[in-house]
């Protein structure tokens, strides 16, 4: 598989009851810095994700495939896009390879598809980290938890609480570093966070919205 880059996704500004995060056709060339072009990467995700959803509506269940689908927390936004960016501690530009979501500590995060639990452990600038493997070289990742709640092979379902947000590893407060690996390269997460729908409802009531990175 090609590398995958940077969709600009914006994040909005904490205490707007109304707002929203409407992830684009495609990224904003000025939002990249000079010299750098940003790739047409957010219909690529969506393609996968429809080929990938049609198989998990059929033969997935026969060869043990499942699409994460839904929303790792039930109600999102954003504080950091996928894609090239500052990064929040270090300062300088890197590419991060997921979202970060941010919300109250302790609040429960869902596993987004079918799945065996490939590692669950503290792993570096991700702090408390869970991995899930789908099927088909699919794998989603979650990070900085406060705490997870399940063990390395243990069976999980779309839905089921896998752990709670906090602010474990390199992160500036509490939120959840969220990915979506296919073959072992990092795409878009947004596609597979609302199923067809590519609106997340902004978060309420957060003055400061953290985010952080193993990366």
């Amino acid at each position: 598989m090609t590398g995958l880059a940077a969709p600009a996704a914006h994040a909005v500004e904490a205490g707007s009851s109304d707002a929203s995060i409407t992830v684009p056709d495609e990224p904003d060339q000025d939002s990249f810095p000079a010299g750098m072009t940003a790739p047409t990467e957010n219909q690529e995700a969506r393609a996968i994700f429809q080929a990938w959803k049609r198989l998990d509506t059929g033969l997935a269940a026969n060869i043990g495939v499942s699409v994460p689908s839904r929303r790792p927390i039930e109600q999102m936004s954003l504080s950091s896009s996928y894609g090239m960016r500052v990064h929040p501690i270090t300062g300088k530009l890197a590419r991060h390879n997921g979202v970060d979501i941010p919300a109250p500590y302790g609040t429960p995060i869902y596993a987004t598809a079918d799945g065996i639990v490939g590692r669950a452990q503290r792993l570096g600038g991700y702090g408390n980290y869970v991995e899930i493997e789908h099927g088909n070289e699919i794998e989603t990742r979650y990070g900085h938890m406060s705490s997870f709640i399940v063990r390395s092979g243990q069976q999980v379902k779309k839905g089921d609480v896998i752990g709670y947000v906090g602010s474990t590893g390199r992160s500036t407060g509490n939120h959840l570093h969220y990915e979506v690996r296919i073959e072992g390269s990092p795409v878009n997460p947004l596609p597979f966070c609302a199923s067809d729908s590519m609106t997340i409802a902004a978060m309420t009531g957060h003055k400061k919205l953290a985010m952080g990175g193993p990366e």
